[in-house]
């Protein structure tokens, strides 16, 4: 660790270089609220830092943000769910940075008990732009019909559900957690998780077409990173469990 930690203070300090990344909001992982911008930025810059790389993040609306991605003042989008659209538009890193656990919520006054996908027909569901849902997902949505609203930022899907302007939404546990923090006991109280996971997904760092040396830097660095022990534990409990490096 102590190797790890110096070769950051060097590499930050002697900085030759500077990239830029973009992203959407997605507490803890990234947020431009935060002082390090979210636990899993600051792996990538820790990662990048480790080669004399300086990071910076470009915040904007996640469907904006994966096209901005694909340009040359960029190199590349944070972070990802895999799908075969981006496999053939970007380079996916090798390793998972994040893996996540999502759920319905619902109010209390609503009679909902999650078994399949099907369940949702009765209710309004909303779905979040730019962000990835399963495939089985989408079908069901089409086979029941199930009518879905659209929200461009995850930051305002507490509030539609409170405001009941939607019955059903989708969260990651960890950003309903934060999401939850600014929320008054009187609405918390009204807020329902179905305990069975409506899905899982792990995260990626995206790297653009014009960029494919930094996919080999990323990936050699944040294995680095994840071989000290001290590291990836601090990670996995201040930010998101990972597989094994």
């Amino acid at each position: 660790m102590k190797y790890i930690i110096f070769a950051l203070l060097f590499s930050l300090t002697t900085a030759a270089e500077t990239v830029h990344i973009t992203t959407g909001q997605w507490p803890p992982y990234v947020d431009r609220h935060r002082e390090d911008q979210g636990c899993t930025a600051q792996l990538i810059r820790d990662a990048f830092a480790l080669h004399g790389i300086r990071v910076r993040f470009v915040f904007m609306p996640w469907q904006r943000a994966y096209e901005e991605g694909k340009k040359t003042e960029f190199i590349g989008s944070a972070y990802w769910y895999y799908n075969e659209k981006r496999a053939s538009e970007y380079i996916y890193t090798s390793y998972p940075i994040t893996s996540e656990v999502s759920h319905f919520y619902h109010l209390d006054t609503l009679a909902f008990e999650f078994n399949s996908y099907a369940d949702l027909k009765p209710y309004r569901l909303l779905i979040n732009k730019g962000l990835t849902y399963p495939e089985l997902l989408w079908q069901a949505i089409k086979e029941h019909e199930i009518e879905v609203m659209e929200a461009t930022y995850t930051t305002k899907n507490l509030q539609f559900l409170l405001r009941r302007r939607t019955d059903i939404i989708i969260l990651d546990e960890q950003t309903e957690r934060e999401y939850a923090k600014v929320l008054p006991d009187s609405d918390l109280k009204r807020l329902v998780r179905q305990p069975k996971p409506a899905f899982f997904n792990q995260g990626f760092l995206l790297i653009n077409q014009h960029s494919e040396k930094y996919a080999r830097i990323f990936d050699q660095s944040v294995r680095k990173l994840m071989s000290d022990s001290t590291y990836r534990e601090k990670y996995k409990a201040n930010c998101s469990a990972i597989n094994d490096y």
